[in-house]
């Protein structure tokens, strides 16, 4: 009997140690850079600026039917994205100016998962190095 609490108890700690160990390996985690999806024949162009845990992002999505640009303010913590749409060519965006909670998987260390109002469970893949969005944000209306 005593040794299956002994057992208990290694495991605990050991399960514990795990823990914290990915918690500090995902409080490391960052999504800046740019990330390129397909979602829907639509290809959704991403691109994290600014700091490790929050800064400006671009968005660029291109569809047969034209393209949307879009900027706003993110911040991540963990498996939390938060994404503010500040601009965006899409008249009348229900998401304009709403904070939006998405979750962030780390999956590789090329490729995350984004789930989310608009993204439901969307892989990215980084893009190349020099790969960026260039557009004014003054320019959307």
């Amino acid at each position: 009997m005593i040794w299956a609490i002994g057992i208990g108890v290694v495991l605990f700690l050991l399960l514990s140690v795990a823990t914290l160990k990915h918690q500090r390996w995902l409080d490391k985690q960052s999504p800046l850079g740019v990330w390129v999806a397909e979602v829907k024949g639509t290809k959704v162009t991403l691109q994290f600026e600014g700091g490790p845990h929050e800064g400006t992002y671009k968005q660029l999505l291109e569809s047969p039917d034209g393209a949307q640009r879009e900027f706003g303010h993110w911040s991540a913590l963990r498996t939390k994205l938060q994404m503010l749409i500040m601009a965006s060519e899409r008249k009348d965006h229900p998401r304009f100016g709403r904070d939006s909670h998405y979750t962030i998987r780390y999956v590789r260390p090329d490729a995350i998962v984004i789930d989310g109002p608009d993204l439901p469970s969307v892989t990215f893949e980084q893009a190349p190095e020099e790969a960026t969005l260039e557009f004014e944000e003054q320019s959307l209306a």
